[in-house]
Order: C-alpha cells, then sequence, then structure tokens
C-alpha cells in the first residue's frame, strides 16, 4: 500500500506583511504574483523595531512583539509557493545569523474571518529596540495608505519617532 493524500500540494501561500512589506511594488520585487487579499489585525502584539538595518535603512525595521491589548495592521498577500525562497530570501532566513524567522500567526480581517498564515518575526530581538529611519517610517506609512489599513493606525505609524538618518531603502 503506498501513502496517498486527496490534498493537491500547495500552489499559493497567505502571508501577513506588517512593515516595509506593505507596499506593492515593493513586495512584488520579490514576490511577482503576490495579490492583496485584505487588510488584517494580530491582536495582543505590537510593531516594534528590535532590529537594525545598517545598509539598507540605516535604523530599526518592523518586528512583532507580543503585547497584550495591543494590535498589529498588516496586508494579507497571496503568493505562489514557488516565490516562497525568494520572500525567505528579502527577509534574511538565510543570514548568518538569520535576520528574521518564519512564523504562523493567526490574524483577523476586518470581515471578522480569523485566517492562519506565514509571518516573519525578528529571530533575534534586541528588546532595547532601535529608532527608525524616516525613510522606513515614511515607506510603512505609504504601504499602510496604500493597503488601506485603518486611519487611527496609519496616524500612529506617523506618530514614530525617527532617528534623522537618510536611510535609502531597499533598491527594487
Amino acid at each position: 500500500m503506498t501513502d496517498r493524500t486527496d490534498e493537491a500540494p500547495a500552489t499559493r501561500f497567505l502571508y501577513f506583511g506588517y512593515g516595509s512589506n506593505l507596499d506593492a511594488a515593493g513586495m512584488r520585487s520579490h514576490c511577482p504574483s503576490a495579490r492583496l487579499v485584505s487588510i488584517a489585525r494580530l491582536a495582543d502584539h505590537r510593531f516594534a523595531f528590535t532590529i537594525e538595518s545598517k545598509n539598507t535603512w540605516l535604523g530599526g525595521v518592523g518586528d512583532m512583539q507580543p503585547a497584550p491589548g495591543d494590535e498589529i495592521w498588516g496586508a494579507l498577500w497571496l503568493v505562489a509557493a514557488e516565490e516562497s525562497r525568494a520572500l525567505d530570501e528579502h527577509m534574511g532566513l538565510f543570514r548568518d545569523p538569520p535576520a528574521y524567522a518564519r512564523t504562523i500567526v493567526e490574524v483577523t480581517t476586518p470581515a471578522g474571518d480569523v485566517v492562519r498564515c506565514r509571518s516573519y518575526a525578528v529571530a533575534a530581538p534586541n528588546l532595547d529596540e532601535y529608532l527608525p529611519s524616516p525613510s522606513y517610517r515614511d515607506a510603512v506609512v505609504r504601504g499602510a495608505r496604500s493597503a488601506g489599513l485603518p486611519a487611527a493606525y496609519i496616524a500612529r505609524l506617523e506618530a514614530i519617532e525617527d532617528n534623522g538618518r537618510a536611510g535609502a531603502g531597499p533598491t527594487h
């Protein structure tokens, strides 16, 4: 008897992006198939800056940290399975040491649907945190606006203190 499953291999996966991956153009630069399915909310977490981008953004970049009662809003992307490695590479999984690690989260859409999906969290967070550069904060705000995140959440992002350094951001 052979092992048999009636399920077809996964051809796509859902990914929750909450930092610079809110931006559609940026997402599609490494995952051309990425399609925005919905916005979504990750409960009991806060948007944190526990890792520093020393070469690209020149400041803290996004992480999700547990925080009862807080929330992170983000974009729920549908991505082709063959682009999984490209997303992992973009998130620094294969660096030594790795920048981020894959994680599975449950997010809630505005319609009330609970969705289990992939996201990324900083592999070795510095809980003292770093201030983001103005360019990183502005990229997150632009992405939040284009994705259609709630106005109150966008206002919170706009109010994030920056380090005043002129990080260029990634080249697409």
